[in-house]
């Protein structure tokens, strides 16, 4: 007879792909400002990430006999883009540690390049504490972006783990 895995269980190994999966997201991002191109990956993954949770949720739901409730479903969902927040977390540390250590400068010197141009701009409060920030060396350190995107990977996952579940549970 085949024991059934806990949700904590199961979450934890639906993590692994899921974190690579918004790692990819991530990486992407990172570098698609040096080919444009994967600004069209991160978008067709970000819109495809709710069916990725949905099928980790069903895969759950059918192999459970279809007897999970809505709220286990939903700590699955939640435990799994957790540990996939905790990996994309770790391999984003480790690209904007090594790989890319200027990118938020990069990014945010273009930005005020860019809306430093438009005279709509030119006497605004924001580009003005933005340049500022970047004068003074003020600007987020690689671990303080990661733990940002941590929290709101885990707060917008679990919002959308809670309506990806109630869908998990329709077609028997």
């Amino acid at each position: 007879m085949d024991e059934r895995k806990s949700v904590f269980q199961s979450g934890a190994e639906y993590g692994v792909p899921l974190g690579l999966y918004m790692s990819t997201i991530s990486v992407c991002s990172i570098f698609a400002d040096k080919l444009p191109a994967l600004s069209w990956v991160v978008i067709i993954l970000l819109f495809a990430g709710p069916l990725m949770v949905w099928r980790l949720q069903r895969r759950y739901y059918l192999d459970d006999n279809c007897a999970s409730e809505y709220a286990t479903l939903w700590m699955l969902g939640i435990l799994a883009i957790i540990y996939g927040a905790l990996i994309t977390g770790l391999i984003t540390w480790g690209v904007l540690h090594w790989i890319r250590p200027g990118y938020v400068y990069e990014t945010m010197q273009s930005f005020v390049d860019l809306y430093g141009t438009m005279p709509e701009f030119k006497d605004n409060e924001m580009l003005r504490v933005m340049q500022q920030a970047i004068d003074t060396g003020a600007l987020p350190n690689p671990f303080e972006m990661v733990t940002t995107m941590f929290w709101l990977v885990t707060f917008s996952g679990c919002l959308m783990s809670a309506v990806t579940a109630a869908f998990a549970k329709l077609r028997n």
